[in-house]
């Protein structure tokens, strides 16, 4: 969203700019080739120029793009399940590009968002960043810096489709197990040795044996290594089972127990670094570099 005419006939001929494919580097034309084949960019920005040139820029490079005018219509539209990112914009009527990413968050809608703005300020940007924007872009920006910037989303969401979809077979054999297998896994993949396990469940060793090889067995584990691997991809479902069953004999706790943690807590440093939050320190240089025109 531009304050005036000639602002915005300066984003417009940024962004219209015909797409010289050959001057692309070699490893984003390929980044996106490969993400093209299915991926969906949707643009969301109140200024119909934008909209057309964003759309147009995208399609020169085989990307398929959705524009809308605002939020509300990007949710009562129906989303392709496919790979995807969004290109906010952050000043929009009604609810802001900020406030919508919020919004996303708590609907757990996992989409990379690339943020575009005429109105940056850092507070903006570190925000932005914070909460998992993957660039922060201010208008007029480099038709490269875009397409960089959408490359790396995609590849972020197809990298976190496919760890879902992971997840959920894991979750898909988790769930053939029967309640025994389920808890002697869970104490296998916690560092417990068949002896151990045999204590704690009152189970015989040769009968632990047994039901870790039918639990291996079931999940297409090869080694106890490949079945820890995946009780860290069931996380806490794993955890859940065990505390439920009624074989574990639970350990005596002190009476300080609760008051004492083995993990810092952890909070937003004072200062944003580039080590913390990947992205930023790029986000800000661009837009002090960029201060002046605003």
């Amino acid at each position: 969203m531009v304050s005036s005419n000639g602002k915005r006939n300066n984003i417009v001929a940024a962004l219209a700019r015909p797409a010289a494919l050959t001057s692309k580097s070699a490893t984003i034309d390929a980044a996106l080739a490969r993400s093209s084949q299915d991926a969906v960019v949707f643009i969301i920005d109140d200024d119909v120029a934008v909209r057309e040139a964003l759309h147009s820029l995208l399609r020169d490079v085989r990307l398929q793009a959705e524009v809308f005018g605002s939020p509300t219509e990007l949710l009562a539209s129906k989303l392709p399940d496919a790979a995807s990112c969004l290109v906010l914009d952050i000043r929009l009527p009604g609810m802001s590009g900020l406030d919508f990413q919020a919004q996303l968050a708590r609907a757990n809608i996992n989409i990379p968002i690339v943020f575009i703005t005429g109105y940056a300020d850092i507070p903006m940007a570190v925000r932005a960043m914070k909460a998992g924007a993957v660039d922060f872009l201010t208008k007029p920006f480099r038709e490269q810096d875009l397409l960089d910037a959408v490359a790396t989303a995609i590849a972020r969401d197809r990298m976190r489709r496919e760890s879902e979809k992971v997840a959920s077979e894991m979750r898909a054999r988790f769930e053939t197990l029967s309640a025994r297998e389920r808890e002697v896994m869970a104490l296998v993949t916690s560092g417990l040795m068949n002896k151990q396990v045999a204590a704690k469940t009152g189970l015989a060793e040769p009968t632990v044996k047994m039901h870790r090889g039918q639990a291996m067995r079931k999940m297409g584990a090869k080694s106890v290594a490949d079945l820890v691997k995946m009780a860290e991809i069931l996380g806490n479902r794993i955890n859940s089972d065990v505390c439920r069953s009624p074989n574990v004999q639970s350990e005596r706790r002190p009476a300080n127990a609760a008051s004492r943690t083995p993990f810092p807590v952890r909070t937003w440093p004072s200062k944003v670094t580039e080590s913390e939050y990947p992205g930023v320190g790029a986000a800000l240089k661009r837009i002090r570099a960029s201060a002046a025109i605003f």
